[in-house]
């Protein structure tokens, strides 16, 4: 296998290629690595401030008024990333979407309250409470098995 480096100044992204006389699985593999960069962690904003996010940190994405807010236990950043472009980025086994407008991480609920005709609401270790859409309940309740 040979590499090679071009630096070319003229481009506004990195754009990699790849020539290959075949498709292998050291390609697959090298394709899956390198879209998957920077994809562990999250760019937030703050207070005019940059933060970089783990997505082990992120109890939910919101998003209100056109803009996309990263809710910590303890925080709020704004992205932007917009919502499908994180639904996309998230590891399905801890991220769920429960409406048009949030993704949560199932690891910071705290409790669900089943009184509510229709829906489901969810309580979050951090104190705030949001619904599950009548939309996204069937999947919500297939996820955690009941």
């Amino acid at each position: 296998m040979k590499v090679e480096i071009i630096i070319d100044k003229s481009l506004d992204d990195t754009l990699v290629k790849i020539y290959t006389p075949s498709y292998s699985k050291d390609i697959e593999s090298i394709q899956k690595s390198l879209e998957n960069l920077n994809k562990n962690v999250l760019v937030g904003f703050k207070d005019g401030e940059v933060y970089i996010l783990d997505y082990k940190d992120i109890v939910r994405f919101t998003t209100n008024d056109k803009k996309i807010y990263i809710e910590t236990l303890d925080n709020r950043f704004m992205t932007r990333l917009r919502l499908y472009e994180i639904a996309e980025r998230v590891d399905n086994k801890y991220f769920l979407k429960i409406s048009r407008y949030e993704i949560i991480n199932i690891e910071y609920v705290k409790r669900l309250d089943l009184s509510f005709k229709g829906t489901i609401a969810i309580e979050f270790k951090n104190g705030e409470v949001s619904y599950v859409s009548r939309r996204y309940l069937k999947e919500f309740k297939k996820m955690l098995g009941f």
